[in-house]
């Protein structure tokens, strides 16, 4: 099971969120398959982790080009502190486009050896969007 790690740093520009998310080569092609199952459905599709925040995918109601992640609650509304420190759910949301790139990109890294990759990367043909936190993802050996 994925781990999910949210970070809190503060840049010249304010405090942005920052992730990293551990898991196992298996644990990938599960974010993979996610990401397939939401690209072709009408539904988020939510991955659980060991942590308290879960990973909610969807395809946008566009043709977005671009890949969007952020921190949010259930409802996406912060009227409190304690709303906005109650933030649990990262949300990923692109276009059929960007999701398969996605997809492709989690396959690529459930293949590999122990190491890292930043989200931003994951397609060399679709962006990801400049106000999005940025999440590194590690691949650990069992």
């Amino acid at each position: 099971m994925l781990q999910l790690e949210a970070r809190k740093l503060f840049r010249a520009n304010g405090l942005i969120d920052d992730f990293v998310i551990y898991g196992t080569a298996g644990d990938y092609e599960e974010f993979a398959k996610a990401v397939e199952s939401a690209r072709s459905g009408k539904t988020p599709i939510k991955l659980a982790t060991s942590s308290s925040i879960s990973v909610e995918i969807s395809l946008g109601k566009g043709e977005e080009t671009e890949l969007f992640t952020s921190l949010q609650n259930a409802r996406n509304e912060y009227l409190s502190m304690e709303d906005w420190e109650g933030r649990n759910i990262l949300r990923v949301v692109g276009g059929k486009q960007a999701l398969q790139e996605l997809y492709l990109f989690l396959g690529t890294l459930a293949t590999r050896k122990e190491g890292y990759s930043y989200l931003s990367e994951y397609s060399k043909s679709h962006t990801y969007s400049s106000i999005s936190p940025e999440v590194r993802l590690h691949v650990e050996n069992t």
